[in-house]
């Protein structure tokens, strides 16, 4: 049987399969840090209202993102489109993810240290 050329190839469709499943890791990592960041507001009641709000924000975000990505995959025409998504999307949520985590621990330190002043 003769391939049809229109067809994306199913290793680009496995390629695609991969990369959202390493998307769903990292949003995994995400709602992971975000539940340990409930916990400490848990613990240490006071002063840690501000960075619940702020990873439960990162979390949305990293949320809204997988969505627009998996909608333009949807509309995608060729497999060169797909790969230029899929490379642009893993290297904007790779530096989300550091820019988000360097915050975080940013708000936990200020935070800690406001609640040793109380």
């Amino acid at each position: 049987m003769t391939e049809n050329p229109f067809e994306i190839p199913q290793t680009m469709r496995d390629l695609a399969e991969q990369n959202v499943e390493q998307a769903h890791a990292a949003y995994k990592q995400l709602t992971d840090f975000v539940n340990k960041s409930v916990t400490i507001v848990a613990m240490h009641e006071l002063g840690f209202k501000d960075l619940q709000d702020r990873a439960m924000d990162f979390a949305k975000e990293n949320a809204e993102s997988a969505f627009t990505f998996a909608g333009k995959v949807c509309n995608a025409k060729t497999p060169q489109e797909i790969l230029a998504l899929q490379t642009r999307f893993a290297q904007d949520r790779m530096q989300t993810f550091v820019t988000n985590t360097q915050a975080l621990y940013g708000l936990i330190g200020e935070t800690v240290q406001k609640s040793g002043r109380s």
